[in-house]
């Protein structure tokens, strides 16, 4: 006797599970008669029953060993809905937010991600990510060539083999040559609004050098190269990474005392992260201890509070201060 196939078995089951995942979730489930009406509105001619559907989704449960797609019967409905194993939305939300924010993307690369994120969920979800502000200015003008260079780089990562690149800042100077770098790559981390990639100082390994992505190009893996760090050199890297803001800055890095009023608290944590142990000094005014780079960038972030941030305990940094007032307002107004 010959097996009767189903030529369309396949498309059915498909179909079906597709229909699920893309229009149900914990809050909108389907009915099988649901179910029905988006095949015929897919103009598929085949008719499904609610035994296939229920053993479809039984296999496809199976298949991940876990219950992917929940099913209840209420009445005399059966009911089926997918559960995300992923991402929950506010999650996912917060992914979106955070490309959208970036200098680094491009528009199209954004809308990529925002794409891929709303494919994720049902359609009852996908207006969710829907961004309307772009406000940033695009810097990567070339999405291929930085995915290539950043594919290379993360594969020497994972090989823990070192790799060749050009690094090019951006230079006022017309003949500004590159310059070509040999390291050991370890991370790359967004920070400030940018993308770096870590690397271990070839010299001493517990350096921790930092490079912007966008400026590295033909980046190549050394074959024959093969480095280590330990949890020491990791400690090493983190504490570069807390002061990542200063990588541009004129001046030293110095430990400083300030007094605030308790109104800009929020503008201290914005500065100087959550990281802070402020301590009352009187009614309104705190002192907290931070470490910074003291030059002229960070002498006009105080004069902008009018007078509410003063620098306290260290008298070189205080007169220093006094020094940059008189050069630069108190003889002018002077004049």
């Amino acid at each position: 006797m010959k097996r009767n196939k189903d030529s369309n078995s396949y498309i059915k089951f498909i179909a079906v599970i597709d229909i699920i995942i893309k229009n149900s979730d914990e809050k909108h489930s389907m009915t099988v008669k649901d179910i029905q009406d988006k095949l015929y509105e897919l103009q598929y001619d085949f008719h499904i029953d609610y035994r296939l559907i229920k053993k479809y989704v039984q296999y496809y449960n199976e298949y991940y060993e876990d219950t992917i797609i929940e099913s209840y019967r209420e009445g005399r409905n059966d009911y089926y809905y997918f559960v995300n194993p992923s991402l929950d939305t506010m999650e996912a939300k917060a992914i979106v937010d955070l490309v959208y924010s970036s200098n680094f993307f491009t528009l199209k690369t954004k809308e990529n991600y925002k794409k891929r994120i709303q494919n994720m969920f049902s359609i009852h979800y996908q207006a969710y990510f829907n961004k309307k502000l772009n406000l940033h200015v695009v810097k990567n003008e070339n999405d291929q060539v930085f995915y290539k260079e950043l594919e290379v780089i993360a594969q020497a990562i994972q090989q823990k083999k070192k790799i060749r690149f050009s690094y090019q800042k951006p230079s006022l100077k017309v003949n500004y040559s590159s310059k070509r770098v040999e390291l050991a790559p370890i991370d790359t981390c967004f920070s400030n609004n940018e993308y770096y990639l870590l690397c271990q100082g070839a010299r001493n390994s517990n350096d921790c050098l930092l490079y912007r992505l966008d400026y590295i190009r033909d980046v190549e893996i050394i074959e024959d190269s093969f480095f280590f760090f330990d949890e020491y050199n990791i400690q090493c890297f983190h504490e570069k990474l807390k002061n990542i803001t200063y990588m541009y800055s004129a001046g030293e890095l110095e430990t400083i005392e300030l007094d605030f009023h308790e109104s800009i608290y929020p503008n201290i944590i914005d500065k100087f992260g959550k990281d802070i142990h402020p301590y009352q000094v009187n009614e309104n005014i705190y002192r907290v201890q931070v470490k910074h780079i003291i030059n002229n960038t960070f002498y006009s972030w105080i004069i902008g509070f009018g007078g509410i941030i003063q620098i306290s305990g260290n008298a070189e940094q205080i007169n220093k201060f006094q020094k940059y007032l008189q050069d630069n307002f108190i003889e002018n107004d002077n004049q």
